[in-house]
């Protein structure tokens, strides 16, 4: 677990742990003041705590204490799973919920803020991770697949796959996802598991890739080759996000995060980031390549997205081109 959650898990007040009946309702007006935030029922924290963590840690930190904490005794499964694996999720509303599965194949019901799954089997496929008991990684993208859009299906089968090529990191495979759904007989949204499959690409390098390359598809357009390799004069080599070879037009989509957080510029200042990025771009020009640059605003608005693509006359596809209404997801 991340030392963020971690920090911020050891500020929990567990009413079961306190034994004290009027506890309850001491913390039930400190909620009403804004002193503390329930992250489930029974499990409190003080706001000064959650106030620093982004939304999708204090999603996580909600499903790590209703794990670790007594609240749910069910394994962690589906968006609640996904997130302690680490997996992005998109068009998320942050709704406190903590999704885990039910004892049987009919057990599907929600209590309060707790979202119990049916299941033929809710001992297949769980594993302790980062302290709590979940859906191994296969499992919950299958769970997760088959109940979410398109677009999320895919940025969380691409992460999936692609850091299984990482020393040290529990990815898994297009295999064993298919697996594990045939195992858990999964009928009810298979299809869409299976499209967001066959669509999936473990070369994406982050959601945001992930969504614009389903938008380019939904919107009728040619789908671009992944991580075409460039090289700058004086021998470095990169990769462009995407590629149209039948225009020669390199694309890249830009998430913004590298300019503001310095874990993800590495050692670079954000001056030294936006100068290489232009030298990139000069290397794609020189090449003879033109470039399209894309910001989470365009994905945001498909209709901005589709004017872009118009613009530098990237091909259409055979196909109807569809529109998708789709929400608005933070920045990963």
């Amino acid at each position: 677990m991340t030392d963020i959650i971690t920090s911020a898990l050891a500020h929990a007040i567990v009413v079961a742990e306190v034994g004290d009946p009027s506890l309850a309702r001491s913390l039930h007006r400190a909620t009403a003041r804004g002193e503390v935030v329930r992250l489930v029922r029974g499990i409190y924290i003080p706001r000064a705590v959650v106030e620093k963590l982004k939304p999708w840690d204090l999603e996580l930190l909600r499903a790590v204490a209703a794990a670790t904490r007594g609240r749910v005794r069910q394994p962690l499964c589906g968006i609640s799973a996904a997130r302690v694996w680490g997996v992005p999720v998109l068009e998320d509303e942050f709704l406190p919920v903590v999704d885990a599965l039910g004892w049987d194949d009919r057990a599907t019901r929600r209590t309060s803020d707790l979202r119990y799954w049916a299941t033929a089997d809710d001992e297949y496929r769980v594993v302790e991770h980062r302290g709590a008991v979940v859906t191994d990684l296969p499992r919950t993208i299958v769970e997760l697949s088959t109940r979410s859009s398109f677009a999320r299906s895919v940025a969380a089968i691409d992460w999936a796959i692609r850091i299984r090529c990482r020393p040290g990191e529990s990815g898994t495979s297009i295999d064993e996802i298919r697996e594990a759904a045939d195992a858990l007989g999964m009928v009810r949204g298979r299809s869409r598991l299976e499209r967001a499959l066959a669509f999936a690409d473990g070369r994406a390098e982050s959601p945001g890739e992930s969504w614009m390359r389903v938008l380019i598809h939904q919107l009728g357009f040619e789908v671009p080759d992944l991580q075409h390799e460039y090289r700058l004069a004086d021998g470095r080599r990169f990769r462009s996000d995407f590629r149209w070879p039948s225009i020669r037009l390199a694309g890249e989509f830009d998430g913004r995060l590298k300019y503001r957080a310095g874990e993800a510029r590495g050692d670079r200042t954000a001056e030294q980031v936006v100068v290489e990025e232009k030298d990139r771009e000069d290397a794609v020009r020189a090449s003879g390549d033109g470039m399209l640059r894309c910001v989470w605003d365009d994905l945001r608005d498909p209709r901005v997205l589709r004017h872009k693509l118009e613009a530098d006359a990237v091909p259409r596809r055979s196909g109807r081109a569809r529109l998708v209404p789709f929400a608005t997801p933070r920045t990963f």
